[in-house]
């Protein structure tokens, strides 16, 4: 993309349009055990064991609930569930040669389906249960393709994570174009809803993919910078510091500004969501230098500046870090794009070793449909790892309980887990995942074209030691595939920058192997060098002097009913030391009272000494000293911004008096 002066774009990439398909499943919720056609109900007439009935008008609502009540009222006598099976219609009975077989209404009340009214909210059966195929099991779904189907969960698949923060679709509901944030009507609680395509955030639409051609979509995905910008903007790794990137960083993303209104010009960075050409060929040119690394830079800075009272600093920091990371989520929108669609072709087809059926297609196509399978791979492989561990640890209290709690995957807590996690299980799918990633490889057509660094990472990951994989890159690899060892080097270090701004789940864990690859093939070069280290890594003290990105943190005044407090005040009673029945409820019972701010248990503990202690707390809160760690406690820089923090409230005149309120801050203690 050549630099086109200081010209505004909200565009910076080319886009055109890729349709994903969306399928939202949904499920009966019929309450009968068994059922028949309803169309075969339509005879007033019915014979039953218990005598015969007829009616010659369709009956009201009304009557199948007398009907109940009448039942009700003989206690001794048991109720009867009726059950339409294949050997009842096979004997060829009455209720299955007849066109007036009974069906099952709600709660197994025998009636007519003509006796239902269309407003009655008594389930009709129409299907019986031999009909009806089974549920899937979670593996089942899982090797299928398919997610894992909770009730408020968005369970995972192959290719996809669990989560708990997502949405799910409503029966009914269509899939937004793009991701989105919605609030649940059962909790209040904002959650993610998402979309069919990756949202740019610079235009607040669908990303849209190049309608020139398979190159410029590669481009889109792998983009770079012309000879000439790379001149202009590109760092000298060898010598360049911190300070003098987040400096040219600065400058490339000033750009002139004119008030609509007043009429006033100056020199800023473009207001959110607008991005700059100059911005864009500036991160291009550097991009395996900067991503990540710079965004926890660029933080620390910010938060650096603020705990020394620089409000003006710590606003400029804060305002270039905000931008940085539009930039990195614009410039990677078109390949986040590229690898959704590539989940499309692979999720739903696992299992099926005929890659080359559904894995074809284009260059980008194949490049983003290896990369799928790789994470796969990675994912299960981690996963594998975590369910093998877990059958070791021995089940007992201690440092083996902590163990358990920390490795793994969290979600398995759950009361149903959407997640797949026993070794049985999960072992299962590894095996599968990789036969089809080797599927891929072994298939020229599918392999041998893609890009260098995607093919590297496929040679790379089979050899054992730094060394050994430094010769194979220099001796074997670069000539076969006519490269050079920086070049290289710089494509694998912006493949990774590009799948670090993927979802962590599933594909941090292949991301953390391009980066130890990044690092094992930089060894005595250059790129070695890493000049964020100092900022990002508290490798030189605690002090402002010595560590040039320290900043002091500090302790909080946590409201009284906050869990924090909570945590501080309980006591941990350890094994053996729990003394009688009351000493352990009275302590619950008290710091239940702190928490809740309420008592319970009828007075089982002496809750006027509880209430001294809070009201003495509320004057005075002292933090724990092994929590504290010698930090001084509200120093209060954190609200030195104001509203000018994005997470803060504000009135539009900067006074900073109308913060965001909360439905709980009008809460009131109920006096007794």
């Amino acid at each position: 993309m050549a630099s086109s002066g200081n010209r505004l774009s909200t565009g910076g990439l080319l886009f055109s349009s890729v349709a994903l398909a969306a399928v939202v499943a949904l499920s009966s919720t019929l309450s009968a055990e068994a059922f028949v056609s309803p169309a075969s109900h339509r005879s007033p007439a019915i014979s039953a064991a218990n005598g015969c009935r007829s009616s010659g008008s369709i009956t009201s609502a009304t009557t199948l609930y007398n009907r109940s009540a009448r039942r009700k009222d003989k206690k001794k006598k048991k109720r009867r569930s009726f059950v339409i099976d294949e050997e009842e219609e096979a004997s060829g009975s009455p209720q299955s040669a007849n066109s007036n077989e009974p069906i099952l209404l709600g709660g197994g009340e025998i009636g007519f389906s003509g006796e239902v009214p269309d407003a009655s909210k008594i389930p009709v059966a129409t299907t019986t249960s031999k009909d009806r195929p089974p549920k899937k099991s979670k593996l089942d779904q899982e090797l299928s393709g398919e997610r894992i189907q909770e009730d408020g969960i968005v369970g995972e698949s192959v290719t996809s994570a669990a989560s708990v923060s997502d949405m799910p679709l409503d029966p009914g509901q269509a899939q937004p174009d793009v991701t989105t944030v919605v609030t649940d009507p059962d909790t209040g609680i904002a959650r993610i809803q998402q979309g069919k395509y990756v949202m740019d955030k610079v235009t607040g639409k669908a990303v849209v993919l190049s309608s020139l051609g398979p190159e410029y979509r590669l481009a889109q995905m792998f983009p770079g910078a012309p000879p000439d910008v790379r001149e202009k903007y590109r760092f000298d790794w060898a010598t360049v510091t911190v300070p003098e990137m987040v400096e040219r960083l600065k400058e490339a993303c000033t750009v002139p500004l004119k008030s609509s209104s007043t009429g006033k010009e100056w020199l800023g960075i473009p207001p959110h969501p607008q991005v700059s050409n100059p911005a864009v060929d500036f991160v291009l040119a550097n991009r395996e230098f900067m991503g990540h690394r710079m965004k926890k830079a660029l933080g620390r800075l910010k938060l650096r500046a603020q705990s020394q009272f620089q409000k003006e600093e710590a606003s400029e920091l804060r305002a270039l870090w905000k931008h940085f990371l539009l930039l990195e989520d614009h410039i990677s929108a078109p390949f986040r794009q590229i690898m959704v669609n590539a989940e499309v072709n692979v999720g739903p087809n696992f299992g099926n070793l005929d890659v080359k059926s559904y894995c074809g297609g284009e260059l980008y196509e194949r490049a983003a449909n290896y990369l799928v399978l790789k994470s796969m791979v990675a994912h299960w492989e981690k996963k594998y790892n975590d369910a093998l561990a877990l059958e070791e640890i021995p089940d007992d209290e201690g440092m083996n309980f902590m163990a358990q709690l920390y490795t793994g995957d969290p979600k398995r807590y759950l009361p149903d887990p959407p997640i797949i996690f026993r070794l049985s299980e999960v072992s299962r799918i590894v095996v599968m995942a990789q036969k089809m990633c080797k599927a891929f490889v072994d298939e020229p057509t599918l392999f041998d074209d893609l890009p260098v660094e995607v093919k590297f990472v496929e040679k790379a990951l089979g050899i054992q030691g730094g060394t050994a994989l430094r010769q194979f890159m220099l001796e074997e690899f670069c000539p076969e595939n006519n490269i050079d060892g920086a070049s290289l080097r710089e494509g694998l270090g912006r493949l990774y920058q590009q799948m670090f701004n993927m979802q962590i789940d599933p594909y941090g864990d292949l991301t953390m192997t391009l980066w130890n690859l990044c690092v094992a093939s930089g060894v005595g070069t250059e790129e070695a060098r890493d000049p964020y280290e100092e900022y990002i890594a508290n490798v030189r003290g605690t002090k402002y002097e010595d560590n040039p990105g320290f900043f002091q943190t500090y302790t909080f005044d946590h409201d009284k009913n906050s869990l924090v407090r909570f945590l501080d005040s309980a006591k941990v009673i350890e094994k053996g030391t729990a003394g009688s029945a009351e000493d352990v409820a009275r302590q619950v019972q008290g710091e239940a009272f702190q928490l809740l701010g309420f008592d319970f248990g009828g007075g089982g503990g002496d809750t006027g000494s509880i209430k001294k202690e809070v009201k003495v707390e509320e004057k005075r809160y002292v933090v724990p000293e092994d929590r504290a760690i010698g930090r001084p406690h509200m120093m209060g820089w954190l609200d030195l911004l104001g509203e000018d923090e994005e997470l803060m409230g504000g009135n539009d005149e900067g006074t900073g008096d109308n913060e965001e309120s909360f439905e709980a801050d009008k809460w009131e203690e109920v006096k007794a």
